[in-house]
């Protein structure tokens, strides 16, 4: 079956009904994508349901070799460009941090005494991982790396007291 889609909205909305062998005219690629990356989107989708897109205005059909190798060229070039810009990114970060400007986000701030109580009722059964998250208004990714940063503080702390101990004893031998 061919579906004619006029319009951005009716064109999502077409690809989403697809069923293997459908295929989807439109007078243009740039009337029914917003960006690139939306209409590669809608391609991959419409791929993914064994269905196929025709432009008229373009002259691409994805049944033939012809358009899908555009679509997987302009996949590419997208990647590249993203990989492009993530560079630019990490590179502009690099710079201001080497000139002071650049110190991340802010940590979260968590009470010390209160994430050591919910940290122990969390370690002795009494809460879930998840009423512990809750409690201290914290991520999973941030829950855990302050639980290891924390253990990572106490296991250093210990050592440092163990060494000032053995310290003191040192002088008291003959």
């Amino acid at each position: 079956m061919t579906v004619f889609a006029a319009d951005r909205e009716e064109f999502l909305a077409v690809i989403q009904q697809l069923k293997p062998g459908d295929c989807v005219e439109i007078s243009s690629l740039a009337s029914v994508a917003d960006s690139a990356r939306e209409l590669l989107a809608a391609v991959n989708t419409a791929a993914e349901k064994g269905a196929d897109i025709v432009s008229v205005r373009e002259g691409i059909d994805t049944r033939g070799e012809h358009g899908r190798a555009v679509f997987a060229l302009c996949r590419e070039l997208l990647s590249l460009d993203r990989n492009r810009q993530l560079e630019k990114q990490r590179s502009g970060i690099e710079k201001a941090r080497q000139e002071g400007k650049y110190k991340g986000r802010k940590p979260i701030l968590v009470d010390e005494k209160l994430f050591e109580d919910i940290v122990s009722l969390w370690k002795n059964g009494e809460i879930t991982a998840r009423q512990a998250m809750n409690r201290l208004e914290l991520k999973p990714n941030t829950f855990y790396r302050r639980i290891r940063e924390w253990e990572a503080d106490r296991i250093r702390k210990a050592g440092q007291e163990l060494k000032t101990e053995l310290d003191s004893l040192k002088g008291r031998l003959p």
